[in-house]
Protein backbone atom coordinates (compact mmCIF):
# COMPACT_ATOMS: atom_id res chain seq x y z
CA UNK A 1 0.00 0.00 0.00
CA UNK A 2 1.27 3.47 -0.87
CA UNK A 3 1.53 5.30 2.50
CA UNK A 4 1.28 8.72 0.83
CA UNK A 5 -2.12 7.82 -0.56
CA UNK A 6 -3.32 7.11 2.98
CA UNK A 7 -1.61 10.09 4.60
CA UNK A 8 -2.65 12.81 2.13
CA UNK A 9 -6.39 12.64 2.99
CA UNK A 10 -5.55 12.78 6.71
CA UNK A 11 -3.39 15.87 6.24
CA UNK A 12 -6.14 17.48 4.18
CA UNK A 13 -8.68 16.74 6.90
CA UNK A 14 -6.42 18.25 9.58
CA UNK A 15 -5.92 21.39 7.51
CA UNK A 16 -9.66 21.70 6.95
CA UNK A 17 -10.24 21.48 10.71
CA UNK A 18 -7.47 24.01 11.46
CA UNK A 19 -5.38 21.38 13.28
CA UNK A 20 -1.70 20.45 13.01
CA UNK A 21 0.15 17.17 13.18
CA UNK A 22 1.47 18.27 16.58
CA UNK A 23 -2.10 18.63 17.85
CA UNK A 24 -2.80 15.08 16.72
CA UNK A 25 0.36 13.76 18.39
CA UNK A 26 -0.50 15.54 21.64
CA UNK A 27 -4.02 14.12 21.56
CA UNK A 28 -2.76 10.59 21.01
CA UNK A 29 -0.21 11.02 23.80
CA UNK A 30 -2.86 12.30 26.20
CA UNK A 31 -5.03 9.28 25.46
CA UNK A 32 -2.09 6.95 26.05
CA UNK A 33 -1.26 8.49 29.43
CA UNK A 34 -4.78 9.28 30.48
CA UNK A 35 -3.86 12.96 30.77
CA UNK A 36 -6.74 15.13 29.63
CA UNK A 37 -5.14 18.33 30.99
CA UNK A 38 -2.31 18.74 28.47
CA UNK A 39 -0.75 22.21 28.50
CA UNK A 40 0.83 24.20 25.72
CA UNK A 41 4.52 25.08 25.77
CA UNK A 42 3.70 28.76 26.32
CA UNK A 43 1.54 27.95 29.34
CA UNK A 44 4.15 25.62 30.79
CA UNK A 45 6.94 28.19 30.40
CA UNK A 46 4.85 30.80 32.17
CA UNK A 47 4.33 28.42 35.09
CA UNK A 48 7.92 27.12 35.25
CA UNK A 49 9.38 30.64 35.15
CA UNK A 50 7.75 31.53 38.45
CA UNK A 51 10.32 29.43 40.32
CA UNK A 52 13.24 31.39 38.88
CA UNK A 53 15.00 34.28 40.57
CA UNK A 54 14.52 37.71 39.02
CA UNK A 55 18.01 37.69 37.49
CA UNK A 56 17.77 34.16 36.09
CA UNK A 57 14.30 34.79 34.73
CA UNK A 58 15.61 37.84 32.89
CA UNK A 59 18.50 35.81 31.44
CA UNK A 60 16.25 32.98 30.25
CA UNK A 61 13.30 35.06 29.08
CA UNK A 62 14.74 35.91 25.65
CA UNK A 63 15.30 32.25 24.83
CA UNK A 64 11.90 31.22 26.14
CA UNK A 65 10.37 33.92 23.95
CA UNK A 66 12.19 32.48 20.95
CA UNK A 67 10.74 29.05 21.74
CA UNK A 68 7.24 30.45 21.94
CA UNK A 69 7.25 32.96 19.08
CA UNK A 70 9.95 31.58 16.80
CA UNK A 71 12.89 33.44 15.24
CA UNK A 72 13.12 34.76 11.66
CA UNK A 73 15.93 33.59 9.40
CA UNK A 74 19.50 34.27 10.46
CA UNK A 75 22.53 33.77 8.23
CA UNK A 76 26.22 33.52 9.10
CA UNK A 77 27.31 36.31 6.77
CA UNK A 78 28.64 39.50 8.37
CA UNK A 79 29.10 41.61 5.25
CA UNK A 80 27.90 45.22 5.37
CA UNK A 81 24.74 44.35 3.42
CA UNK A 82 23.77 41.56 5.83
CA UNK A 83 24.59 43.63 8.91
CA UNK A 84 22.51 46.52 7.61
CA UNK A 85 19.57 44.20 6.87
CA UNK A 86 19.87 42.67 10.34
CA UNK A 87 20.04 46.05 12.08
CA UNK A 88 16.82 47.10 10.35
CA UNK A 89 14.77 43.95 10.95
CA UNK A 90 16.81 41.62 13.22
CA UNK A 91 16.72 39.04 10.45
CA UNK A 92 18.47 38.11 7.22
CA UNK A 93 16.55 39.50 4.27
CA UNK A 94 19.31 39.84 1.66
CA UNK A 95 20.23 37.35 -1.05
CA UNK A 96 24.03 37.30 -1.13
CA UNK A 97 25.72 33.95 -1.78
CA UNK A 98 26.54 33.14 1.81
CA UNK A 99 22.95 33.66 2.94
CA UNK A 100 21.90 30.32 1.52
CA UNK A 101 22.62 28.68 4.89
CA UNK A 102 20.13 30.90 6.73
CA UNK A 103 18.21 29.20 9.54
CA UNK A 104 14.82 30.07 11.00
CA UNK A 105 13.10 28.67 14.08
CA UNK A 106 9.35 27.93 14.07
CA UNK A 107 7.01 29.14 16.79
CA UNK A 108 6.23 26.36 19.29
CA UNK A 109 4.19 28.21 21.88
CA UNK A 110 0.91 26.54 20.90
CA UNK A 111 2.37 23.04 20.78
CA UNK A 112 1.09 20.72 23.51
CA UNK A 113 3.64 19.24 25.89
CA UNK A 114 3.75 15.46 25.58
CA UNK A 115 6.40 12.70 25.43
CA UNK A 116 6.85 13.06 21.66
CA UNK A 117 6.29 16.81 21.26
CA UNK A 118 9.93 17.93 21.03
CA UNK A 119 13.11 16.41 19.62
CA UNK A 120 16.75 17.43 19.72
CA UNK A 121 16.72 17.80 15.94
CA UNK A 122 13.96 20.42 16.21
CA UNK A 123 15.36 22.29 19.21
CA UNK A 124 19.09 22.35 18.40
CA UNK A 125 18.96 24.99 15.62
CA UNK A 126 17.80 27.58 18.16
CA UNK A 127 21.27 27.59 19.76
CA UNK A 128 22.87 28.18 16.35
CA UNK A 129 20.41 30.95 15.51
CA UNK A 130 20.97 32.72 18.83
CA UNK A 131 24.73 32.53 18.31
CA UNK A 132 24.45 34.03 14.81
CA UNK A 133 22.28 36.90 16.03
CA UNK A 134 24.69 37.61 18.90
CA UNK A 135 27.62 37.82 16.46
CA UNK A 136 25.82 40.37 14.30
CA UNK A 137 24.70 42.36 17.34
CA UNK A 138 28.24 42.49 18.71
CA UNK A 139 29.68 43.61 15.38
CA UNK A 140 27.17 46.46 15.14
CA UNK A 141 27.87 47.47 18.75
CA UNK A 142 31.60 47.49 18.01
CA UNK A 143 31.09 50.08 15.28
CA UNK A 144 29.55 52.38 17.88
CA UNK A 145 32.25 51.53 20.44
CA UNK A 146 35.01 52.32 17.94
CA UNK A 147 33.56 55.80 17.36
CA UNK A 148 33.75 56.37 21.13
CA UNK A 149 37.31 55.10 21.39
CA UNK A 150 36.34 51.87 23.15
CA UNK A 151 37.95 48.50 22.42
CA UNK A 152 35.79 45.96 20.56
CA UNK A 153 33.81 43.34 22.42
CA UNK A 154 34.18 39.66 21.48
CA UNK A 155 32.15 38.70 18.42
CA UNK A 156 32.04 34.91 18.82
CA UNK A 157 28.49 34.73 20.18
CA UNK A 158 29.57 32.02 22.64
CA UNK A 159 27.96 33.63 25.68
CA UNK A 160 24.57 33.84 23.97
CA UNK A 161 24.75 30.22 22.81
CA UNK A 162 25.72 29.02 26.28
CA UNK A 163 22.87 30.89 27.94
CA UNK A 164 20.40 29.58 25.36
CA UNK A 165 21.39 25.96 25.98
CA UNK A 166 21.32 26.51 29.75
CA UNK A 167 17.77 27.88 29.51
CA UNK A 168 16.64 25.00 27.29
CA UNK A 169 18.15 22.41 29.64
CA UNK A 170 16.42 23.96 32.63
CA UNK A 171 13.06 23.95 30.86
CA UNK A 172 13.13 20.39 29.55
CA UNK A 173 14.66 18.89 32.68
CA UNK A 174 11.79 20.51 34.54
CA UNK A 175 9.36 18.79 32.17
CA UNK A 176 11.05 15.46 32.87
CA UNK A 177 10.74 16.01 36.61
CA UNK A 178 7.07 16.88 36.14
CA UNK A 179 6.71 13.59 34.20
CA UNK A 180 5.44 15.38 31.09
CA UNK A 181 8.26 14.02 28.91
CA UNK A 182 10.64 11.13 29.44
CA UNK A 183 13.92 12.64 28.19
CA UNK A 184 15.23 16.15 27.71
CA UNK A 185 15.79 16.98 24.01
CA UNK A 186 18.32 19.63 25.10
CA UNK A 187 20.53 17.31 27.17
CA UNK A 188 23.08 16.73 24.41
CA UNK A 189 22.97 20.10 22.67
CA UNK A 190 26.49 21.55 22.77
CA UNK A 191 27.14 24.76 24.67
CA UNK A 192 30.18 25.34 22.49
CA UNK A 193 33.72 26.02 23.69
CA UNK A 194 34.48 29.04 25.81
CA UNK A 195 37.09 31.39 24.42
CA UNK A 196 39.96 32.65 26.55
CA UNK A 197 38.66 35.46 28.74
CA UNK A 198 40.38 38.82 28.94
CA UNK A 199 39.44 39.07 32.60
CA UNK A 200 42.40 39.15 34.97
CA UNK A 201 43.63 40.54 38.24
CA UNK A 202 45.09 44.03 37.92
CA UNK A 203 48.48 45.12 39.25
CA UNK A 204 49.09 47.45 42.19
CA UNK A 205 49.98 50.30 39.83
CA UNK A 206 46.86 49.70 37.74
CA UNK A 207 44.72 49.63 40.88
CA UNK A 208 46.17 52.97 41.98
CA UNK A 209 45.50 54.48 38.54
CA UNK A 210 41.96 53.15 38.53
CA UNK A 211 41.07 54.52 41.97
CA UNK A 212 42.54 57.89 40.99
CA UNK A 213 40.29 58.04 37.93
CA UNK A 214 37.26 56.87 39.89
CA UNK A 215 37.69 59.35 42.73
CA UNK A 216 38.46 62.44 40.64
CA UNK A 217 36.23 62.27 37.58
CA UNK A 218 32.64 61.76 36.56
CA UNK A 219 29.54 63.50 37.87
CA UNK A 220 29.47 61.60 41.19
CA UNK A 221 32.98 60.47 42.25
CA UNK A 222 31.86 59.66 45.81
CA UNK A 223 29.34 57.13 44.56
CA UNK A 224 31.78 55.66 42.04
CA UNK A 225 34.48 55.32 44.72
CA UNK A 226 32.01 53.60 47.06
CA UNK A 227 31.06 51.11 44.34
CA UNK A 228 34.66 50.34 43.37
CA UNK A 229 35.88 50.11 46.97
CA UNK A 230 33.10 47.65 47.83
CA UNK A 231 33.79 45.59 44.70
CA UNK A 232 37.46 45.39 45.63
CA UNK A 233 37.59 44.89 49.40
CA UNK A 234 34.46 42.71 49.61
CA UNK A 235 35.03 40.91 46.34
CA UNK A 236 31.41 41.83 45.65
CA UNK A 237 29.57 41.12 42.45
CA UNK A 238 27.37 43.78 40.87
CA UNK A 239 24.26 42.16 42.36
CA UNK A 240 25.76 42.21 45.85
CA UNK A 241 26.39 45.95 45.61
CA UNK A 242 22.94 46.69 44.19
CA UNK A 243 21.17 44.71 46.93
CA UNK A 244 23.24 46.01 49.83
CA UNK A 245 21.05 47.47 52.58
CA UNK A 246 22.07 49.47 55.63
CA UNK A 247 20.96 46.53 57.77
CA UNK A 248 23.63 44.37 56.12
CA UNK A 249 26.39 46.39 57.81
CA UNK A 250 27.64 45.03 61.15
CA UNK A 251 29.96 47.63 62.64
CA UNK A 252 30.77 45.65 65.81
CA UNK A 253 31.61 42.44 63.95
CA UNK A 254 33.18 44.51 61.15
CA UNK A 255 31.21 42.57 58.55
CA UNK A 256 29.10 43.44 55.53
CA UNK A 257 26.70 40.77 54.34
CA UNK A 258 26.36 40.24 50.60
CA UNK A 259 23.21 38.91 48.95
CA UNK A 260 24.32 37.56 45.61
CA UNK A 261 23.40 35.11 42.86
CA UNK A 262 21.85 31.85 43.88
CA UNK A 263 20.24 33.71 46.81
CA UNK A 264 23.50 33.25 48.70
CA UNK A 265 23.64 35.53 51.76
CA UNK A 266 27.06 35.64 53.35
CA UNK A 267 28.95 37.90 55.78
CA UNK A 268 32.21 39.33 54.51
CA UNK A 269 34.98 40.74 56.75
CA UNK A 270 36.19 44.22 55.84
CA UNK A 271 37.97 47.25 57.21
CA UNK A 272 36.27 49.71 59.55
CA UNK A 273 37.26 52.44 57.08
CA UNK A 274 35.05 50.90 54.38
CA UNK A 275 32.15 50.57 56.80
CA UNK A 276 32.50 54.23 57.85
CA UNK A 277 32.69 55.40 54.23
CA UNK A 278 29.59 53.48 53.16
CA UNK A 279 27.63 54.45 56.28
CA UNK A 280 28.44 58.13 55.85
CA UNK A 281 27.44 58.01 52.20
CA UNK A 282 24.14 56.33 53.09
CA UNK A 283 23.21 58.70 55.92
CA UNK A 284 24.20 61.86 54.02
CA UNK A 285 22.03 60.90 51.06
CA UNK A 286 19.39 58.55 52.45
CA UNK A 287 18.70 60.53 55.63
CA UNK A 288 17.43 59.27 58.98
CA UNK A 289 16.22 55.96 57.55
CA UNK A 290 19.90 54.98 57.36
CA UNK A 291 20.80 56.02 60.93
CA UNK A 292 20.77 53.13 63.41
CA UNK A 293 18.80 53.98 66.55
CA UNK A 294 16.79 56.75 64.88
CA UNK A 295 12.98 56.37 65.00
CA UNK A 296 12.94 56.43 61.19
CA UNK A 297 15.65 53.77 60.85
CA UNK A 298 14.85 51.22 58.16
CA UNK A 299 17.27 48.28 57.90
CA UNK A 300 16.04 47.70 54.35
CA UNK A 301 17.15 51.15 53.20
CA UNK A 302 19.80 50.98 50.43
CA UNK A 303 23.41 51.96 51.09
CA UNK A 304 24.14 53.50 47.67
CA UNK A 305 22.36 56.67 46.46
CA UNK A 306 22.96 59.18 43.71
CA UNK A 307 24.07 62.68 44.72
CA UNK A 308 20.63 64.17 44.02
CA UNK A 309 18.98 61.86 46.57
CA UNK A 310 17.08 63.41 49.48
CA UNK A 311 15.23 61.77 52.40
CA UNK A 312 11.97 62.75 50.71
CA UNK A 313 13.06 61.58 47.25
CA UNK A 314 15.69 58.84 47.59
CA UNK A 315 17.44 58.06 44.32
CA UNK A 316 18.96 54.63 44.79
CA UNK A 317 21.67 52.99 42.73
CA UNK A 318 20.73 51.21 39.49
CA UNK A 319 22.66 48.80 37.28
CA UNK A 320 23.15 51.46 34.62
CA UNK A 321 25.62 53.26 36.87
CA UNK A 322 28.05 50.35 36.62
CA UNK A 323 28.01 50.51 32.82
CA UNK A 324 28.63 54.26 32.88
CA UNK A 325 31.50 53.87 35.35
CA UNK A 326 33.15 51.01 33.45
CA UNK A 327 33.05 52.89 30.13
CA UNK A 328 34.55 55.99 31.75
CA UNK A 329 37.41 53.91 33.14
CA UNK A 330 37.96 52.22 29.77
CA UNK A 331 38.17 55.58 28.01
CA UNK A 332 40.68 56.96 30.51
CA UNK A 333 42.97 53.95 30.93
CA UNK A 334 44.33 52.09 27.86
CA UNK A 335 45.00 48.88 29.82
CA UNK A 336 41.40 48.93 31.11
CA UNK A 337 40.14 49.37 27.57
CA UNK A 338 42.25 46.42 26.36
CA UNK A 339 40.74 44.03 28.92
CA UNK A 340 37.20 45.44 28.56
CA UNK A 341 37.30 46.43 32.22
CA UNK A 342 34.34 45.78 34.52
CA UNK A 343 34.18 45.70 38.31
CA UNK A 344 34.68 41.94 38.12
CA UNK A 345 38.38 42.68 37.59
CA UNK A 346 38.47 43.98 41.18
CA UNK A 347 36.92 40.70 42.37
CA UNK A 348 39.67 38.87 40.46
CA UNK A 349 42.26 41.12 42.09
CA UNK A 350 41.23 40.74 45.73
CA UNK A 351 40.74 36.97 45.36
CA UNK A 352 44.23 36.63 43.86
CA UNK A 353 45.68 38.63 46.75
CA UNK A 354 43.87 36.48 49.32
CA UNK A 355 44.98 33.26 47.60
CA UNK A 356 48.61 34.38 47.62
CA UNK A 357 48.45 35.29 51.31
CA UNK A 358 46.17 32.65 52.80
CA UNK A 359 45.75 29.88 50.24
CA UNK A 360 43.14 28.53 47.90
CA UNK A 361 40.50 27.52 50.48
CA UNK A 362 40.46 30.98 52.07
CA UNK A 363 40.11 32.63 48.66
CA UNK A 364 37.24 30.28 47.80
CA UNK A 365 35.45 31.14 51.04
CA UNK A 366 35.93 34.86 50.46
CA UNK A 367 34.44 34.56 46.97
CA UNK A 368 31.45 32.61 48.26
CA UNK A 369 32.13 29.63 46.00
CA UNK A 370 30.45 26.38 47.03
CA UNK A 371 32.51 23.29 47.80
CA UNK A 372 33.03 20.84 44.98
CA UNK A 373 34.02 17.69 46.89
CA UNK A 374 33.19 16.06 50.25
CA UNK A 375 36.67 17.05 51.43
CA UNK A 376 35.63 20.71 51.21
CA UNK A 377 33.29 20.10 54.15
CA UNK A 378 36.28 19.38 56.39
CA UNK A 379 39.05 21.63 55.09
CA UNK A 380 37.14 24.78 54.15
CA UNK A 381 38.31 28.09 55.58
CA UNK A 382 36.12 30.21 57.84
CA UNK A 383 35.57 33.91 58.50
CA UNK A 384 38.62 34.21 60.82
CA UNK A 385 40.94 33.16 57.98
CA UNK A 386 39.28 35.57 55.55
CA UNK A 387 39.40 38.37 58.14
CA UNK A 388 43.12 37.80 58.68
CA UNK A 389 43.80 37.97 54.95
CA UNK A 390 41.76 41.17 54.56
CA UNK A 391 43.56 42.69 57.56
CA UNK A 392 46.93 41.89 55.97
CA UNK A 393 45.86 43.40 52.63
CA UNK A 394 44.33 46.58 54.03
CA UNK A 395 46.82 47.04 56.87
CA UNK A 396 43.90 47.53 59.25
CA UNK A 397 43.00 45.33 62.26
CA UNK A 398 39.94 43.11 62.29
CA UNK A 399 38.27 41.66 65.43
CA UNK A 400 37.80 38.24 63.80
CA UNK A 401 41.34 37.94 62.45
CA UNK A 402 43.32 34.94 63.66
CA UNK A 403 46.43 36.00 65.54
CA UNK A 404 49.10 33.64 64.23
CA UNK A 405 51.54 34.51 67.06
CA UNK A 406 49.06 33.35 69.72
CA UNK A 407 48.32 30.02 68.04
Amino acid sequence: MNNSNAIDPIVGMLNALGLTVEDLVAHVASNETGDTNAVTLATYISSASRSLSKTTKKSYSTHFRHLINGVPRQCTCTCDVCLKAWSDAAMCSCECGTCKDALAFPAMGDRFVSPRSFTQTEIEPLAQIVERAAIKRAMLENVVRAKRGLAPKPTHGQGAREMCVTALRFLFVRMVKDELITKSPAAEISKGKRSVSKRRAISDNELAELLEIVATGGDDPMLDLAISWAEFELGARRGGVLKMNIGHIDRIGQLISLWEKGNLFRPQPCSLELINFLTNLATSRGGSSCIAGHPDFNPNAPVFYFSDATPEFPHGLTGRRFDTLHKRIQLKLPWANSILYTGHALRHTISTMVERIAGFETAKTMLGHAGGTPTDTYVKAGLPEVARAIADITGRPHPLAIDEESE
